[in-house]
């Protein structure tokens, strides 16, 4: 609006001038116009010249605003790029992983605050030009540089793992990503990042090591860590494998330790599995490496032998295995003596599979226990009824107490000084049901092996209580009755506490038992024995050592044991007039005990030449089959009656103590 006044007046003032030109100054009217004419020229080209130069004026402060707007707005877009870099170096700062950025060349030009702590490099480390490669293993170092150009090259790379190396030299597994970076279509280096993965590394090593000992409980005993019946079987299979495809000859022992339920029954479990380790640790260390040696269940342990040329080889295998078990197994206060029993079947001779082998080296194993234990025994058809005798007697025994046929029969004990009898020796007896009266000498053994003894002692125990309490309250004259203890008995923790719970309830005078003790029961452990025969004669019960001389105790425990008589085995007795050892060692044990002050008792007496020979030795008491066999109670009472011995015989230097 400005710009159009300030034409307007230039050009009213260019008509103003040519209409007060003053006529003089023209020649004439056509002079007149002329001047006029180049007025307004002059007029014109005036306006049209301000008019261009307003024009650039405008023009320019247009111009320059446009400018400031500009300036203004880059460094607004400045502001936000920076305000933008800010915000992302701080989000890639709080990023879980570690981000890196290289150039062309692989030097490191950045990284973030997850990197910096993962590698132990400071952001100065930035400036001296650290490379790509320092951040990883040595032995990553090539792989590094071909992946490195892959990636220049537009692959992208995934979740690759690489050993990272700290700045401290410690290494880590981690996994890299990486991709090139694009810069006006121009590859200007790699961006990526670094995952540690140690936990998840730890965490699949620690469950392949759980998977592992899995695996390995599946097929190994965890007491003994040899193998399971699992993995012995899956072993036999192919070492019969091995010896169909080869024509030889393999060999199955099956090894069973005897009597082991009453070691561990009376000295705990605890003590079982020590003993049954030791065992294994005897066998694993004595057999050959490519014998195969495994643990079955409970005490039993089997072994595999292949390429057996003979039985003669088998049996210098059982042998070794004998001898192994023999040596004494030391356990806190107690020194275990063991021995097994071991059965043989071979291929092919007893057997072509895994069950038939087992099945057969069983029996031959049950064939040994019938020998006595302690021995190795080849199946054999022949003995292979006596074993299945052995296995239907074993399960009629373990109902015998339940069925009452169990019952007690009496052997008197005499005093060669008056011919009087002045004791009982009770003894069990098993009329079973369909068999009629068995043996002792057939199911005692059994009873023992078995763990079974225990419970029937217990029985006999009572059973003799109640009868001389009976008697007593008969009105006999007073009767002293020997209970046999067995050592598995002994052993029981509560030993004590079962003997006293029957006198308290059978009413039983204590100062009428005896309890006959062996010597291998007191021998296992001396301090327990005397413990618990200390509290016996507190009780005013009688204490007698049987068997004794069959067994292997010394003089100095012997005289540790609160005892009061000691018991000759019938099997010196029976050659004491034929065998000079025999009469030699029977004279010996009388003078012990009466130097000792303690009674002694000669069993199984027969004849009359045994007798005189303990007469003319002043045995204190005999007892056998010359006097009387073994009675039923109500049989007993009329034996008071009657004098078994003359009284012409010489007395005896000590009676019973």
């Amino acid at each position: 609006m400005i710009r159009a006044k300030f034409i307007g007046m230039l050009f009213v003032f260019g008509l103003s001038l040519a209409a007060v030109l003053p006529v003089s100054a023209a020649n004439g009217q056509q002079d007149l116009d002329h001047y006029r004419l180049l007025v307004w020229l002059v007029t014109a080209l005036l306006v049209l010249v301000v008019a261009l130069f307003l024009s650039i004026l405008r023009r320019g402060h247009r111009s320059r605003q446009a400018l400031h707007q500009e300036v203004k707005r880059r460094h607004k877009a400045v502001s936000a790029l920076e305000e933008s870099e800010k915000r992302f170096r701080e989000t890639v700062d709080l990023l879980p992983q570690s981000v890196f950025e290289t150039d062309r060349v692989g030097k490191v030009v950045f990284w973030n605050r997850c990197a910096l702590d993962l590698s132990g490099y400071s952001a100065g480390d930035l400036d001296s030009g650290l490379m790509l490669s320092q951040l990883f293993a040595v032995e990553d170092g090539e792989r590094l540089q071909e992946v490195f150009q892959k990636v220049l090259s537009g692959q992208r790379l995934i979740n690759s793992q690489f050993t990272v190396r700290k700045k401290d030299g410690s290494i880590l597994p981690a996994l890299i990503s990486a991709d090139a970076m694009v810069l006006q279509g121009q590859v200007t280096g790699i961006r990526g990042s670094i995952v540690d993965i140690s936990d998840r590394v730890q965490a699949e090593k620690t469950l392949r090591q759980n998977e592992a000992r899995l695996n390995y409980l599946a097929y190994h005993d965890t007491l003994t860590d040899l193998p399971n019946r699992a993995l012995f079987q899956d072993r036999l299979e192919h070492a019969l494998a091995r010896a169909r495809r080869f024509g030889s000859q393999l060999a199955l022992l099956v090894i069973d330790l005897d009597r082991f339920k009453n070691f561990n029954d009376s000295l705990g479990h605890d003590v079982g599995d020590q003993v049954l380790w030791k065992v294994a640790c005897q066998l694993r260390n004595g057999l050959r490496e490519v014998d195969t040696l495994a643990r079955i269940g409970g005490d039993e342990f089997v072994i595999v032998q292949e390429n057996v040329a003979s039985q003669a080889d088998v049996a210098t295998v059982a042998k070794k295995v004998l001898s192994l078990l023999v040596q004494p197994i030391s356990l806190r206060e107690h020194q275990l003596f063991l021995t097994a029993s071991i059965g043989i079947s071979l291929y092919p001779n007893n057997g072509e599979d895994v069950s038939s082998l087992m099945r057969q080296a069983d029996r031959a194993m049950y064939q040994a226990k019938n020998k006595g234990g302690a021995c190795f025994s080849f199946f054999s058809a022949e003995d292979d009824d006596l074993v299945e005798e052995r296995l239907f007697l074993e399960n009629d025994l373990r109902q015998a107490v339940d069925r009452h046929e169990l019952l007690l029969h009496y052997q008197p004990q005499i005093d060669l000084e008056s011919g009087r009898l002045v004791g009982v020796e009770a003894l069990v007896r098993w009329q079973h049901g369909q068999r009629g009266m068995i043996s002792p000498g057939a199911f005692i053994p059994l009873a023992e092996e078995t763990g079974l003894i225990v419970p029937i002692g217990e029985w006999v125990l009572r059973a003799a209580c109640i009868q001389g309490r009976k008697w007593q309250q008969s009105g006999m004259p007073p009767v002293r009755v020997a209970v046999n203890i067995s050592t598995w008995q002994v052993r029981q923790p509560d030993f004590v506490d079962m003997v006293e719970g029957i006198l308290d309830e059978s009413g039983f005078d204590p100062q009428l038992l005896e309890l006959e003790i062996t010597e291998s029961a007191v021998m296992d452990n001396v301090q327990e024995a005397v413990r618990i025969l200390n509290i016996f004669q507190q009780r005013g019960i009688s204490l007698a050592m049987d068997d004794f001389g069959t067994g292997y105790s010394s003089l100095s425990s012997l005289q540790r044991l609160p005892l009061s008589k000691l018991k000759i085995d019938r099997s010196f007795i029976r050659e004491v007039t034929s065998n000079a050892n025999d009469a030699a060692l029977t004279s010996s044990v009388i003078a012990l005990g009466r130097t000792m002050g303690l009674g002694v008792v000669a069993e199984g007496v027969e004849t009359e030449e045994q007798l005189d020979f303990l007469q003319r030795m002043n045995c204190a008491q005999v007892q056998g089959f010359l006097f009387s066999k073994p009675l039923p109670a109500n049989e007993v009472s009329t034996l008071f009656e009657r004098s078994f011995v003359s009284s012409s015989a010489p007395p005896p230097v000590a009676s019973e103590k």
